[in-house]
């Protein structure tokens, strides 16, 4: 089944360290952009992920789990049936 993931990440920020916010930001998307049969789209308040819901799962899984090991965190996520796009192709 195909589906469709919206993600956010939120790094809970410590004293003086703004830049840090962005580089936890940049390094997310660059490691869940290395995960095959996903298709990514980014902007400034989330990410649109499309693929098989089973790849989804397990990119939430993984990822979403290591993240919130390493960084104190926030994620916010909506999850759908389908591809939800509404571009003109």
């Amino acid at each position: 089944m195909r589906a469709t993931l919206e993600i956010s990440i939120y790094p809970l920020l410590q004293k003086n360290k703004e830049e840090e916010y962005k580089k936890i930001v940049k390094k997310f998307l660059s490691d869940i952009s290395k995960k095959e049969g996903l298709v990514i789209e980014s902007n400034g308040l989330s990410s649109i992920v499309y693929g098989d819901y089973k790849d989804i799962i397990l990119l939430l899984q993984e990822e979403v789990r290591d993240y919130l090991k390493k960084y104190r965190s926030v994620f916010v996520f909506k999850i759908g049936k389908g591809t939800l796009s509404y571009r003109n192709k």
